[in-house]
């Protein structure tokens, strides 16, 4: 029994918690416009789907995949309210009140029954709303000579809440159902983890500027879940779940090259 089901299952959490580690690490040496990126490719979010698929036929993983699109939209809330008190309140105010607000946008979401058209118009109603509310170009104070030494517990206890997120999807998908599932695996924890810790080293102007990055990023994200939904049915698991991840890592690629095109545009005027 253990060889067959709990060994398996606690070496795929292992895994996923040390990608996310590993990527929150990079983030806080990159910055936080580069955080954004990285912590908005689906490091956490895409090893539960696989895990799923792997567990569950492709109808629950399509319609988890649907559920969790529409509370993607939660997770716009969940930023916009973080990037709107982070500079002016402390981080037990703007991050507890930017989870209360995922909560209670979740348990909306969960009551309705979403399509792919719905979900991707609540999905454009949200980040819309948020990129006029959260304008990118916002400018952190913080350099990396600011930065702490971090506390010697950060980071195992960084990995030891991403493995115990992994291994309760996992188990609790068949209790669950299809729709509870696709909300919980989207829940905002590599930005929650992310954020406390930037707070503190980085300050509420940077972590500010990384809410507004990771908006325009997870707008991407939503679209490669929706791209999971409409694919895994008719061309296998496999290949909806490449195809979605190419959606999302093609979005973040294409918001560095707009960035960089951007930066590029503003030097010769600074000449």
């Amino acid at each position: 029994m253990f060889t067959e089901f709990w060994l398996p299952l606690l070496v795929k959490a292992l895994a996923t918690a040390s990608l996310v580690v590993a990527a929150s690490v990079l983030s806080e040496r990159l910055g936080p416009i580069w955080g954004a990126l990285i912590t908005s490719l689906p490091i956490s979010v895409g090893p539960a789907y696989v895990f799923l698929a792997l567990k569950h036929d492709n109808g629950f993983v399509a319609a988890s995949a649907l559920s969790s699109c529409a509370a993607n939209g939660a997770t716009g809330l969940f930023l916009i309210t973080y990037g709107l008190r982070a500079a002016k309140a402390p981080v037990w105010n703007s991050l507890g009140l930017a989870i209360g607000i995922w909560f209670t946008a979740s348990l909306a979401i969960q009551a309705v029954d979403w399509t792919p058209l719905t979900a991707s118009a609540m999905n454009i109603a949200v980040y819309g709303a948020g990129f006029v509310l959260l304008p990118s170009d916002r400018t952190a104070t913080a350099r990396k000579s600011q930065l702490r030494k971090g506390r010697w517990f950060e980071l195992p206890l960084r990995a030891i809440a991403v493995a115990a997120f992994v291994v309760t999807v996992v188990l609790a998908s068949s209790a669950l159902g299809s729709k509870a599932t696709g909300i919980a695996t989207v829940f905002p924890l590599s930005f929650t983890c992310l954020l406390a810790i930037l707070r503190a080293r980085l300050g509420g102007s940077a972590t500010a500027l990384l809410a507004s990055t990771a908006l325009r990023s997870m707008l991407g994200f939503g679209a490669a879940l929706l791209v999971l939904h409409l694919t895994i049915q008719p061309l296998g698991a496999a290949a909806g779940l490449s195809l979605a991840l190419m959606v999302s890592v093609c979005w973040s690629a294409g918001l560095l090259v707009q960035r960089a095109q951007a930066g590029a545009r503003r030097r010769p005027m600074e000449v």
